[in-house]
Formats: structure tokens, sequence, C-alpha cells
């Protein structure tokens, strides 16, 4: 029970910090500048052009790398446990392909679980270590797949969302030695809204299971760090605490606090990716009908 939680949780997180809808930050971002132009002060201006100048590096982005750690305590029918996961991803942009590899531990229980991830033009590969075999996802849901992995794999769309969803008058900027420290609150129900236009884009039947999450949770607060490097603008962190309640079996509440770390770099220095024959050979494509008449039975 405890593994399907964390790994609704991670969903979660994932649907909540990776994309925007197309273009709809732009378009905010332009209004909330005009709005605030002549308020400004010389930091927020200063803060304004740093986060500006960091979208358009990441924008020129062929392929970076990163890091993410997270720390998840969650607390169930009077219980509490926590979760730790690490995860190692290389990304490219043309063509759009990813490789990444996770590893998830329970602490309580003494538990771990790894999973490995090939995202090429071959196809969508996982492997759970519960399972121990590999899984190729079939074609007519992998286009909807696609979509979020691009986003969620982005670091320019994460940073204009960031733009335009922190809370302005929380925004404060730190000149550090080689990088500059931003952090904010994040604004929950613009947060909310973007997630469900994010859902309408898709088919598939991944728009209903993204409804279905998006039903039971309920983000009470996020606060966010970005750590910019100074010389090139490139995106070198992103931190963030996120506090949250969701229905889980049977109506029950579970509330979660999570603290996410990201760290980038490679860029521009990831060659091909592709997926390796074994895994190829080794793979049983996933027959989502058959597992739910399984399930139904």
């Amino acid at each position: 029970m405890r593994y399907k939680l964390g790994f609704l949780t991670l969903l979660i997180i994932s649907l909540l910090t990776a994309c925007n809808d197309n273009g709809s930050s732009k378009e905010i971002s332009d209004e909330k500048d005009e709005e605030q132009h002549n308020a400004m002060t010389e930091e927020t201006v200063n803060l304004t052009e740093i986060l500006e100048q960091s979208v358009e590096t990441m924008s020129n982005l062929d392929s970076f790398a990163v890091t993410m750690t997270t720390k998840q305590d969650v607390a169930f029918h009077e219980e509490t446990s926590r979760t730790e996961s690490t995860t190692n991803t290389i990304v490219t942009y043309a063509p759009f392909a990813y490789h990444e590899e996770t590893t998830i531990v329970e602490e309580d229980e003494g538990g771990e679980m790894s999973m490995e991830t090939y995202f090429t033009q071959d196809g969508f590969y996982s492997y759970e270590s519960f399972l121990d075999e590999w899984a190729k996802f079939p074609e007519d849901i992998e286009g909807d797949i696609r979509e979020l992995s691009a986003r969620q794999q982005d670091p320019e769309r994460l940073l204009e969302i960031l733009i335009t969803q922190m809370a302005e008058d929380s925004m404060e900027v730190k000149d550090e030695q080689d990088h500059y420290a931003i952090t904010a609150e994040g604004n929950t129900e613009g947060l909310q809204e973007m997630s469900a236009a994010i859902t309408s884009t898709l088919d598939g039947g991944m728009d209903m299971v993204l409804e279905d999450i998006q039903s039971i949770v309920d983000v009470n607060d996020m606060n966010y760090e970005l750590l910019i490097d100074k010389e090139t603008y490139a995106f070198q962190e992103f931190n963030a605490h996120i506090d949250m309640d969701f229905e889980a079996e049977e109506g029950q509440n579970v509330a979660s606090q999570q603290t996410i770390k990201t760290s980038y770099g490679s860029f521009n220095e990831i060659n091909e990716i592709t997926v390796p024959e074994h895994v190829k050979n080794a793979a049983d494509e996933i027959d989502f009908q058959l597992d739910l008449d399984e399930d139904n039975d």
C-alpha cells in the first residue's frame, strides 16, 4: 500500500511541477510586467532580467543531465512513513529522448525499489525491480506520455511556469558567489488551473487518469528556490517544498510533505540516446485492456 501511495504522490508532483500550457505563460507574464512596471524596484527589475535571460539560455539547449532527490513524509491511518528517491536522467531534444534511472527507499520498512526508463523514437520502455521485467508501452498512449515527458524534462518550461506562478510579493533574489539565489512562494490556485489546461490537451486515456488525480489533490503550500549561474544564466538547481493532501482508498485522507532538490548539468554534452537491443528483446508490450479485465474479475 505504501509503495502505491509513494508512486501516486510522485505522479502528482510530476503533474503539478512539470509544465505550462502553450502560450499562456508569455501572455500572463506580459500582463503582469505591464501592471507592475511603474512600481518595480531596482531589485525587481534585476530579478525579472535574470529570469528572462535564464529562460533564453535554457531554450537553446540541445541536451542536459539532471539529478533529482526527493524526501517524502506521508501520514496515513495515523501512521507516518518516509520515502526517499534519487533519479538520474539524461535528455536530448533533437530528437527528444531520455534515459532515466530511479532508486526508491522506504525507510521504515527498509524496502528498496529501482526503476529504469528509455524513451526514444523506438518507443517507451520501462523496468521495475519488483517485477524484474522490461515492459513496452503501446503506441496508442505513447503520444500522451511523450508530451508529458517532454514538458517535464524541459527546464525552459519549468522556468517559464515559475515566473508566472510565483507570488510576486514573496520573490527575493540574493547575489551569491557564482550564482543568483531566487526564493518565492508558489501560487497553488494558479498551478491547479494550469494542470487542468494541460489535461485538456491529452487523449488516449491519459486525460482521464490526470483528471482523476486532480480531483483528489489539494495543494496547501509550495516554496521554491532557484539557483542561476551568474556567467551563463544556466539553470543550476531547482529546489521545492510541497505540502499537500489527497484522497487514497475508500476516501481516506493522506497528508504529504515533499522536499525536492534538482541539479542540472552536462549542458549540450549528451550524445544520442538509444534503447539497447537486450532491452528491446526482453520487453513485453503492456495490454492495458487485459489488465483492466483482470482487475474487474
